[in-house]
């Protein structure tokens, strides 16, 4: 009797909250809810955190707590790599990668640790960062959301110790637009730009754009995050010209910039 009072009070409740604009259901480990925008389908969809590589290298990653990204954007990474070690590994005597926003290095871990497993032995990664939060100069009228020292909360001797397992790694310390052209000579087969500002993210374009691969691609990080509107104001400028890139925009936020022949 018990039961079937609780069940008949549940149904009540719902009806009631429901009537009242909400609605209630049992919340699932691992599952968040997002609009309709993103489908209605998204029980379906592959759970990628059981993929092989990707799954168990995000998830070493995540626990570490020294990246923002989650499962969705690292494995738009994972792609970027996988087709990069596909295509690339034998272009070259040694392939360069690059990360330009760095933070506590957890992006930085991801792209090496992925390498490392698609058996890519011949891959530096470039790794730059202020290492000391947002310049002011670089913060613009564009980035109405951002300030001067956000992302300050990390220091360079503790991501040079944790990438240490990963000896082909270069930090760079220090505003990108003063630290590039030490990596001026070099083609790159991959880049993730997480800079969160439209001055760093307009010049890295402009600066990786002539030195990509064929067929290599960058990663935008932050494009359709509505407290990044520089980034998308960077982008969208880059892409009003003729450049030699297509482009889309993923529903992740993250903007994927491809260059063709």
């Amino acid at each position: 009797m018990t039961n079937v009072l609780s069940r008949k009070m549940v149904g009540v409740a719902r009806r009631v909250t429901h009537k009242s604009g909400y609605v209630s259901f049992r919340a699932k480990p691992g599952y968040h809810y997002v609009p309709d925008v993103y489908g209605r389908s998204a029980h379906k969809h592959l759970d990628i955190r059981t993929l092989p590589v990707f799954g168990e290298t995000a998830a070493e990653v995540i626990a570490q707590g020294r990246t923002l990204l989650y499962y969705d954007r690292l494995y738009t990474i994972y792609q970027a790599l996988t087709n990069a070690q596909r295509n690339f590994a034998g272009a070259a005597d040694n392939l360069h990668a690059a990360e330009v926003g760095v933070y506590k290095g957890g992006g930085s871990y991801f792209i090496n640790s992925i390498l490392r497993s698609l058996g890519v032995e011949n891959a530096y990664l470039h790794c730059f960062d202020t290492f000391e939060g947002h310049a002011s100069a670089d913060v613009q009228t564009a980035d109405t959301f951002q300030r001067p020292g956000m992302f300050e909360d990390t220091q360079y001797e503790s991501v040079k110790q944790y990438l240490q397992p990963f000896p082909d790694t270069r930090l760079y310390k220090g505003r990108f637009q003063e630290q590039c052209a030490q990596v001026a000579d070099h083609k790159f087969c991959f880049a993730h730009l997480d800079v969160d500002l439209y001055e760093v993210t307009k010049v890295a374009l402009e600066f990786f754009a002539p030195r990509l691969f064929a067929g290599a691609a960058i990663i935008v990080d932050d494009y359709g995050f509505a407290t990044c509107l520089g980034v998308k104001q960077a982008v969208d400028e880059f892409m009003a010209e003729p450049n030699g890139f297509v482009g889309f925009h993923l529903l992740t936020g993250q903007f994927l910039l491809i260059k063709h022949g």
